[in-house]
């Protein structure tokens, strides 16, 4: 039986990538549901594109909920990641409310969290809020932080079907590459469990809790939205000491102009002459 939404890419053989993928068999069960559906909307309104995806989409919100229909939504995106059909990816649907401002981390809470994690010996989880903090990486890219990535230190992430920039610092790579190193990670993704499953959404952040507690952190502020804040603060502030630097800058090159050929007003008369 032909099990193809595009030609050439079987959704068994991609549901087959699940135990490498770290997901439970619960959600390659979903994925299996909502890709067959799929393929039997687009074998009836086909071909796969986005005047048809756009088809299936609507029929979803008629049907179900929101989150219901970001969850057929993820399962198409994970498959046309995995085919390499990056144009065919879905953005999600988002209510007003989910734009809630979130609770802000201080450096210093962020600072206890990782000298917490050092001390108790969670070096996985110790690298993990790091990699948030100081990289700003989406949750949702973590499966694309590979070996080869670290090694070269940049590269572009795909963020729900639009390409972000990655640069993973010195200090970091470096941590990073000798805990790669130490547990025999040489290529895919770095953040694994001991038998070789992706770390899933759900253990990072119960993790996060407890070292939270641990640290005498409010909990809410131990996930990776709170540590992807930080970065953007953290970047916006450098940006603003820049911007005040730059205008110190000018100023002081201005005033250096101003002694080597500014005008001379002639102090026995209350203005300068004309030429």
């Amino acid at each position: 039986m032909n099990d193809e939404i595009l030609q050439g890419y079987p959704i068994s053989a991609f549901l087959d990538t699940a135990s490498s993928r770290g997901w439970k068999p619960e959600t390659r069960h979903r994925y299996g549901v909502c890709l067959t559906e799929l393929q039997a909307y687009l074998a009836k309104h086909g071909p796969p594109g986005a005047p048809a995806l756009l088809g299936w989409r609507r029929q979803l919100e008629q049907r179900y909920s929101r989150s219901c229909v970001n969850a057929y939504l993820t399962a198409a995106n994970h498959y046309f990641r995995w085919c390499g059909r990056q144009d065919l990816i879905q953005q999600p649907s988002r209510a007003p409310q989910q734009e809630e401002a979130t609770p802000a981390i201080t450096r210093a809470e962020y600072l206890r969290l990782l000298r917490t994690a050092r001390t108790q010996g969670h070096h996985r989880l110790y690298l993990l809020i790091k990699l948030f903090a100081l990289t700003g990486v989406p949750l949702l890219c973590l499966d694309q932080i590979t070996a080869e990535l670290v090694k070269q230190g940049y590269g572009s992430l795909d963020y729900r079907g639009s390409p972000i920039e990655f640069r993973c610092p010195a200090t970091l790579q470096h941590e990073l590459l000798e805990y790669m190193a130490f547990n025999g990670i040489y290529h895919g993704p770095v953040f694994i469990t001991r038998t070789g499953q992706l770390w899933n959404r759900t253990n990072i952040f119960r993790a996060m809790r407890e070292l939270c507690q641990a640290a005498g952190v409010p909990e809410e502020k131990g996930n990776p939205r709170c540590l992807r804040g930080l970065y953007k603060t953290t970047q916006k502030t450098i940006e603003q000491q820049l911007a005040i630097l730059k205008e110190k800058m000018y100023d002081q090159m201005l005033e250096l102009e101003q002694d080597a050929i500014g005008w001379q007003t002639d102090p026995t008369t209350s203005r300068g002459r004309s030429a």
